[in-house]
This record gives structure tokens, C-alpha cells and sequence, in this order.
């Protein structure tokens, strides 16, 4: 693979059956942040302006057990990698993560880790959103996170592995929505028992990396 990635190996088509996950990119949302130059004795000036950010809440967090999105969502900060001087080899650049051609006009931009920010949950509309990451690119951007926060450089192929469920679950309540199903009866759906799966779970199911299998039972 490339570095930094190009754009057919850190996206996915967008669908708008395709649920919220960690790393999609959302325009005109709120973004709230400090104005220097506040002062201990007082309460902080805050600004908020209508910014392109990609949300950075696990996918285990950002819903519960129901499929339900929690109200309070946690993003990062999309700019342009115009004047952020990033090496070519991107060496010491631990808090930005690529988003390559993310409006298909070949100019690179980065999620910046170090501006970050709690949004409502109404304002990440799949209307709103302008990429959603790949396999791959989420591996990365949860590499160029670890990165920016413990320093630590994780393989990521066991980023690949790791997150191996999760995605094979997205993957499958996209593919429930594009059916014609209710989205909201997919997560009990994906916790009930089946006797396909030798009477486990579908959910404990892709965790054992029984993917396929899941995935027949939709068919």
C-alpha cells in the first residue's frame, strides 16, 4: 500500500444505509472550541462555527445494545494539510491522520486529533456525511490515533484483525437496511440464537470469525 493512501484504498462507497462508524466524515457540523486568551478567573469564551469533522466515538460506545446512537457524540477536526509542513514520510506528523482527495479534487486533508469537541448526535446526518473509511482506512485512522495518544505504533494487521467483527457487523446491518428491513430490528436480530450457528448468537457468532455464516443467514 501507498502512503499516505489514496482515496480507492481509504474509502467505501457511500450508502445511505450505511450506519454512523467510527471515522466518517460529516460537513456543517457545530464544532465548539475556546478563544485564546481566557483567563483563569473567568469562565471560558466559547466559539462555535460550522466545521467538516469525522467522529471518533467507538463504534461499542457510539451505540447501545438496541443500535440506538448515544445523544452526545465525540469528533475531530477536518483541515486542509495545506501549510501543516508534514514530512513526505509523515515521521513525527502522530497527530493528524490522511484523508486523501476527500472532495475528489485531489487535495489532501487530515482528521487532527488534537481538536476535538462533543457534538448532539442530530447534527451527524447521513445527508450531511462526505466519506465513510474503508476496512483498511480504519485500521489506519485508528493506528494514526493510537499514535497521537500513547506513541504506541500498532501493526495494522492486528488492527485488521481486532476490528474484524465490528466491521463484518456494520457490514451486515448495511446490507439489512439496503433489504428493505427495519433498521431497528437488526441489533435484536444479530443477538438472537440460531440454531444454523450450532445455538450461538450471531453476534457471538462474528466474534468466533464466522462471518460467513452470519452472512448466509441474511440471504
Amino acid at each position: 500500500m501507498s502512503w499516505p493512501p489514496d482515496s480507492s484504498e481509504m474509502y467505501v462507497p457511500m450508502s445511505g444505509a450505511r450506519p454512523v462508524f467510527q471515522g466518517d466524515v460529516f460537513d456543517d457540523v457545530p464544532f465548539t472550541q475556546a478563544r485564546a486568551g481566557n483567563t483563569p478567573a473567568g469562565d471560558p469564551t466559547l466559539v462555535v462555527k460550522r466545521r467538516t469533522v469525522a467522529v471518533t466515538t467507538y463504534p461499542c460506545e457510539m451505540y447501545d445494545p438496541q443500535g440506538n446512537m448515544g445523544r452526545a457524540q465525540a469528533i475531530a477536526l477536518v483541515r486542509s494539510a495545506e501549510g501543516l509542513t508534514i514530512p513526505p514520510n509523515w515521521d513525527g506528523a502522530w497527530t493528524f491522520c490522511p484523508l486523501p482527495d476527500l472532495y475528489g479534487d485531489g487535495q489532501l486533508y487530515v482528521i487532527d486529533f488534537r481538536a476535538v469537541a462533543n457534538v448532539d448526535r442530530s447534527y451527524l446526518t447521513r445527508d450531511k456525511r462526505v466519506r465513510c473509511l474503508s476496512e483498511y482506512g480504519w485500521a489506519i485512522f485508528r493506528q494514526r490515533r493510537a499514535l497521537h495518544e500513547t506513541r504506541a505504533a500498532i501493526h495494522l494487521e492486528d488492527l485488521l484483525q481486532v476490528g474484524a467483527p465490528t466491521w463484518h457487523e456494520i457490514a451486515l446491518w448495511q446490507r439489512w437496511t439496503e433489504s428493505g428491513r427495519p433498521e431497528q430490528d437488526f441489533q435484536p436480530w444479530l443477538s438472537a440464537a440460531s440454531p444454523n450457528l450450532g445455538g450461538l448468537s450471531r453476534r457471538r457468532a462474528l466474534e468466533r470469525g464466522m462471518s460467513h455464516q452470519v452472512a448466509a443467514e441474511l440471504d
